[in-house]
């Protein structure tokens, strides 16, 4: 399908990669830093999804320098970055999530990041990147294994019943989201991320 192409968000900002990129970062170390103090569960109730996405380490790169160093290895277009965004935003209203009581907090926040952008690119991409298993680790600076992927991806895609696509209106929808994300963010006192600039306009992009 054609999307949305005029988007302010699929423009790419001074270091050259897409706007959308920093945005989702934003509105990611925002939840997770609202967040930080609630946490998912403690220990002795976490259950399998809530154990999963938490790992056995918690990265300590920031979001925003986590996906841009990402972007330096594997060249997301601006899209792949809101669908992903559409994509979390599922999982996190799905009821396996609900129940299981998962949030967006630094220990959760890099694997959900991860597995919606490999969702959303696999999808998406064509042709999906078949090193992005081995790019995510090693942006994580290791603290996420490459042997996690497959556990995280088949809780994520049972969460949203495999609900990939996304429609013309709904990606419009959360190109606003995120366009609107540093305004929202400021109003909960959680802004890590320098705003991105609009610098200049990429081109057209569909996905399938």
């Amino acid at each position: 399908m054609a999307l949305a192409a005029d988007s302010a968000v699929l423009d790419r900002d001074e270091k050259g990669n897409p706007r959308a990129l920093r945005l989702f970062a934003w509105l990611v170390e925002a939840e997770s830093l609202y967040c930080a103090t609630a946490a998912s569960r403690p220990a002795d109730a976490e259950n399998d999804l809530v154990r999963s996405f938490r790992g056995g380490a918690t990265p300590d790169v920031r979001i925003v320098d986590f996906l841009e160093r990402v972007q330096r290895y594997l060249h997301f277009e601006g899209s792949i970055y809101v669908l992903a965004a559409a994509h979390l935003t599922r999982f996190m209203r799905s009821r396996a999530a609900r129940d299981a009581g998962i949030l967006i907090e630094p220990s959760t926040a890099h694997r959900l990041v991860s597995v919606a952008l490999l969702v959303a690119a696999k999808f998406a991409s064509a042709p999906y990147l078949p090193n992005s298993q081995k790019v995510l680790p090693v942006c994580s600076r290791q603290s996420i294994r490459p042997a996690e992927f497959a556990a995280l991806e088949r809780f994520f895609l049972r969460a949203i019943d495999y609900r990939l696509f996304v429609t013309d209106e709904e990606f419009l929808k959360f190109c606003g989201r995120l366009e609107d994300a540093p305004r929202r963010t400021k109003k909960r006192k959680a802004a890590p991320v320098e705003e991105p600039r609009r610098v200049r306009a990429a081109p057209g992009v569909t996905a399938s």
